[in-house]
């Protein structure tokens, strides 16, 4: 049999009729492999695995069920996978060809012992993006990736609440600053921030956004944060001032 197109093959329980189902461009290679990890008891299939251990290797037979091009491969052990995966008679426990961990939910035990081997790994060899440095098209192609991507509300939520009191370092700042130079203020910006505030703790009205900042010492952006959070500051010498628009008529 000439190997240069594409095979599926099932490796077949002669006792129970269970199977594991396969594609390969190369039948000889592939039931080597299989046959190696097998024997060792090494093999990915649990279920094949545990059969095998349970039957013997003289019960199991290897047999191409069906050629196809090797474009068509992945497409036709899906549609064997489809129809069979989850029987009584299919060892398999990947369902999708593209990905073997997609669909599959883990134990918490195996969860852990998956977390606690990262962790000693990233322990004793660092991780691999600690001091990485995107080059500049590299960001230009991660920002046009994300631009147009709705976030949902919780993540928003979830976002400000881990940015609210945060405070940037020197650099941070002066880049911000560059960025926002020449940028043109909305009319709904502008809007916003010459709008009365409230300091609901005292009640004490004042005329806008920057009149806050300026008795309170506050940044711009911390304050904005609050006011459309519209719960207190939470941390820093002003920790619980509650600021709100004095009109709510306007969403912040």
């Amino acid at each position: 049999m000439q190997e240069s197109t594409g095979f599926i093959y099932q490796i077949l329980n002669l006792k129970t009729g269970q199977f594991y189902v396969g594609s390969t461009i190369n039948t000889t290679s592939r039931w080597r492999t299989h046959l190696r990890k097998l024997r060792k008891g090494t093999h990915h299939c649990s279920h094949l695995q545990a059969s095998w251990l349970k039957h013997g290797e003289d019960a199991f037979s290897f047999n191409v069920i069906r050629s196809c091009s090797v474009e068509e491969l992945n497409k036709v052990e899906q549609e064997f996978l489809d129809k069979h995966h989850g029987t009584k008679v299919c060892y398999n426990v990947a369902r999708y060809v593209d990905n073997s961990n997609r669909g599959i939910t883990l134990q918490e035990k195996h969860r852990k012992a998956i977390s606690d081997s990262l962790k000693s790994f990233y322990k004793a060899n660092g991780s691999f993006n600690v001091g990485r440095k995107h080059t500049e098209e590299s960001k230009l192609l991660m920002s046009q990736n994300r631009r147009g991507k709705p976030v949902s509300e919780e993540t928003k939520q979830k976002l400000r609440e881990a940015n609210l009191g945060k405070k940037y370092g020197e650099e941070t700042r002066r880049k911000l600053s560059e960025i926002k130079k020449g940028q043109k203020k909305t009319e709904e910006h502008i809007a916003k921030y010459n709008k009365p505030i409230v300091d609901v703790s005292t009640g004490q009205i004042y005329p806008s956004l920057k009149e806050v900042k300026e008795v309170f010492g506050l940044s711009p952006g911390l304050l904005s944060k609050a006011l459309k959070a519209d719960r207190p500051l939470k941390k820093g010498k002003n920790a619980g001032r509650h600021f709100r628009y004095l009109d709510c008529s306007i969403n912040p």
